[in-house]
């Protein structure tokens, strides 16, 4: 039942394949313009440079972010201040606190993978020393609400106060530039997958379509075999026809057999009295033997010429109906007048 069920998707018509592939290079097409649009935006970003310093206790989101979400802020790193996770959609993530300028408050998250934690540890006390470090953070705000929530959570287990509008900033880990075209370039991830998977729906539509056209035409000769089957089978043979109890090939032979070779009639006597079936077979093979002899017999010639002499002779009423119609007739000879 596992089996049929995973081997479903497999037995649609090759239409659905068709269309269904038709819907992935849709979706890949704009992923890939999309992929075309942030190496562009990348270019342009790196070219621009970084924007501005913007204290923390001062953030303003209308004006302290650029177009393309890259912000670059001011605040204070307490190396005391613990390290936390948390788990979007399966892909887990740790986080650094980070204070704004005044040291008041978290004002924002530093959201990295859990093996970058350390390298981001390393670059913001490379910025200062001491327990309370001046750092500034250049990265792209994240402004997902799940993110934050979660974030949120994990502030709560942890009692940690926080500012009631916290950031979320995925740094640059490393050189600038190379963040951002290693960001841009993810995008063509998902544009491999999805082209991978119209080609692939593509394919199996074009197996499904021929495969179909052979099955169709091994049906067609199938059947044209079966009707040539069917009507030799139904074509009448002289072997399939019923011979009422005799063996004859031929019709003409069989009378033409009996006619040169009679068999003999056995002799029945009144104390022996023949069996009804028997009776039956032997009235329907005397009927023609009493014609055949009734034809053979021949009226005695009669020369139409005084004193004979003449071939002509005539005809009785017998030989003038047999030949013409093939029977004898019941009519009694006429007694001629000597």
């Amino acid at each position: 039942m596992i089996l049929k069920t995973l081997l479903l998707p497999f037995r649609l018509n090759w239409t659905i394949y068709l269309g269904l592939a038709l819907g992935a290079g849709y979706l890949a097409n704009q992923d890939y313009q999309t992929y075309l649009s942030n190496t562009i935006a990348a270019e342009f970003q790196v070219a621009d440079g970084p924007p501005d310093p913007s204290p923390l206790s001062k953030w303003d989101a209308n004006n302290d972010a650029s177009a393309n979400g890259e912000v670059n802020v001011a605040g204070v790193y307490f190396t005391a201040l613990a390290t936390g996770s948390f788990d979007p959609l399966g892909s887990e993530r740790g986080f650094v606190l980070l204070a704004d300028d005044q040291g008041r408050e978290v004002k924002a998250v530093l959201v990295v993978r859990p093996e970058d934690i350390a390298l981001l540890e390393r670059q913001l006390v490379a910025q200062g020393s001491g327990e309370r470090i001046p750092v500034t953070v250049n990265g792209t705000l994240n402004q997902s609400g799940e993110w934050a929530g979660l974030i949120w959570t994990e502030l709560f287990v942890m009692d940690v106060p926080s500012s009631d509008d916290l950031l979320v900033i995925e740094p640059f880990l490393g050189n600038r530039a190379v963040s951002i075209y290693d960001a841009a370039e993810k995008t063509i991830g998902t544009v491999i997958i999805l082209g991978g998977l119209a080609g692939f729906l593509v394919l199996l539509a074009l197996v499904k379509l021929l495969s179909g056209r052979r099955s169709t035409a091994t049906q067609s000769q199938m059947s044209g075999r079966e009707a040539l089957a069917a009507r030799q089978k139904n074509r009448p043979s002289q072997r399939s026809l019923p011979s009422n109890g005799t063996d004859k090939t031929s019709p003409w032979g069989a009378l033409d057999a009996q006619a040169a070779t009679p068999p003999p009639m056995p002799a029945s006597t009144p104390s022996q009295p023949q069996p009804k079936g028997q009776a039956k077979s032997q009235n329907k093979t005397a009927t023609p033997r009493l014609q055949i002899a009734e034809l053979e017999v021949q009226p005695l010639f009669t020369s139409v010429f005084p004193g004979g002499g003449s071939s002509f002779r005539f005809k009785s009423a017998d030989e003038i109906i047999r030949q013409s119609f093939g029977t004898l007739s019941t009519l009694k000879p006429l007694k001629r007048d000597d």
